[in-house]
């Protein structure tokens, strides 16, 4: 089922939202970079090794909410764009899910570096905080598949199935006698 499309004049261009992730894949690739060589990355900024390690995961996780916020966003007004369609309203649901459960995990790891509340430093050195994380960018990531197909579907990229298609029109030499 899809909704008709709304007047495209009306959606504005996800540019701001797309401009987000072309900053936030800088702002993760740096980080990561920067993880390679902890050392000199602490020496160059003043600060412990494990310090810099914990701000780099802060920095990194921040690059990469950034990132399927702006996906997901802009793919959704691609979708409402074209018309929505029940797989686009899925992808949405999911993609905030992911983003969600990615930010928890980030808040996870401020508040321990800031110090706030000392209970979560057990989660944040713990496995739960990597499997959190990974279970988020497995969800984001079905979430812009769905996206991407209820976009597909809207603009009929791959064409009606054969029964959703229209029967051809009979013409005056084929009706019966």
């Amino acid at each position: 089922m899809t909704a008709s499309p709304i007047d495209a004049r009306r959606i504005r261009s996800p540019r701001g939202w797309l401009g987000l992730a072309f900053l936030a894949v800088w702002l993760y690739m740096i980080s990561q970079l920067l993880r390679i060589f902890p050392a000199g990355t602490a020496d160059a900024f003043g600060l412990t090794i494990s310090e810099t390690r914990q701000v780099l995961a802060i920095t990194s996780g921040l690059g990469q909410i950034g990132l399927f916020a702006g996906l997901v966003a802009a793919l959704w007004r691609a979708n409402l764009a074209t018309g929505v369609s029940d797989t686009g309203i899925r992808g949405l649901g999911l993609g905030l899910a992911g983003v969600g459960m990615l930010s928890l995990f980030e808040i996870a790891l401020i508040v321990d570096w800031v110090r706030i509340a000392s209970p979560l430093t057990e989660l944040t050195q713990s496995p739960a905080l990597d499997a959190g994380i990974i279970t988020g960018t497995a969800v984001v990531f079905a979430g812009l598949a769905a996206l991407g197909v209820g976009l597909a579907r809207a603009v009929d990229l791959f064409g009606r199935s054969r029964a959703a298609a229209a029967p051809p029109p009979v013409s005056r030499s084929e009706e019966p006698s």
